[in-house]
């Protein structure tokens, strides 16, 4: 699949017996409107110390049951092909696999497994293990959608780095495909900050420091509209959005402000591309979100898991 195709193939994790999967619900209606087909899994992790104690029938028995339940779900769906696999062992280490093994263009999970529990929940750990190491796109599903949503392309216009920039034009690239996917508005959002400020503050009159400032402010906003420039008219009805501040107190405020449903951004494991949103700064970010994200890596992104030899 190249950018702004249609999606041809998505893997989605599902709690078999949870209540709710609304993961599963917007998987579905991706899939009906790209032509997709649809893989619904679920991951059972039987623990070591408890198989000590399980005999084997009884395991089988339990797998046999999640089976059963997820082949259900599954069979529910009939606007889309779909297909179910139940999977075992640590789960984030086996969607992973699952991506490699059939090659998804996409993986969905709702981190809010049962969406009658109340309030939002953090992202777990699962959820971090996929944005760090999953190579195809992870869109974490938060419960309830919006008619239009609000679809947030996070970028850091302003990187001399050209792997950020590729990066850059890529989580665009998907903020459009969403954004036609799902009927949604597109915005592109940087958040900018003068380097060294307090510093700068400290030993510069009060001229030579607002001069400074709007330097930042006035070179950050040029590349942003050239990043927006470089997309050609398919930025035309797209809003770009330029605000001052650390992008892990930006992004969630003008989310939570402006309605946003989605947010679509770059992450790569700890020791990868410096300056854009991974690691410590992608933590943070998602800590105080309250949607969905879907993350994407760079191109030339490997996973460090392999698939099993057997």
């Amino acid at each position: 699949m190249t950018l702004m195709d249609p999606l041809e193939s998505i893997l989605v994790n599902v709690d078999a017996t949870a209540s709710a999967h609304p993961a599963l619900a917007r998987a579905i209606r991706l899939a009906r409107v790209s032509g997709a087909t649809l893989t619904v899994v679920d991951v059972v992790t039987v623990p070591p110390y408890a198989r000590r104690y399980l005999p084997a029938d009884v395991e089988a028995e339990m797998l046999t049951t999640r089976r059963e339940q997820l082949m259900r779900i599954a069979h529910a769906v009939t606007e889309v092909a779909t297909d179910a696999k139940l999977l075992t062992g640590r789960p984030g280490t086996a969607l992973i696999q699952e991506v490699l093994r059939s090659r998804h263009d996409l993986l969905m999970r709702s981190h809010a497994r049962d969406s009658t529990a109340s309030g939002p929940k953090p992202f777990g750990t699962v959820d971090m293990e996929l944005l760090r190491k999953c190579p195809c796109p992870v869109l974490l599903v938060r419960p309830g959608a919006k008619e239009r949503p609000g679809i947030a392309g996070a970028v850091n216009a302003s990187t001399e780095e050209p792997a950020e920039g590729a990066l850059n034009l890529k989580i665009a690239e998907w903020t459009l495909l969403m954004a036609r996917l799902e009927g949604g508005i597109p915005v592109l959002l940087q958040a900018w900050a003068p380097f060294g400020e307090r510093a700068v503050r400290r030993h510069a009159s009060d001229e030579a420091f607002a001069a400074y400032v709007e330097d930042v402010r006035s070179r950050t906003a040029n590349d942003l509209r050239q990043l927006a420039q470089s997309l050609g008219g398919r930025l035309a009805e797209t809003q770009t959005v330029h605000r001052r501040g650390e992008p892990e107190d930006v992004i969630p405020e003008y989310v939570a402000a402006g309605g946003v449903d989605l947010v679509v951004m770059g992450t790569v494991a700890r020791g990868g591309i410096a300056g854009l949103l991974f690691g410590n700064t992608a933590e943070r970010v998602m800590r105080k979100l309250l949607c969905s994200v879907l993350a994407v890596k760079p191109d030339g992104f490997v996973s460090p898991v392999r698939l099993d030899p057997a």
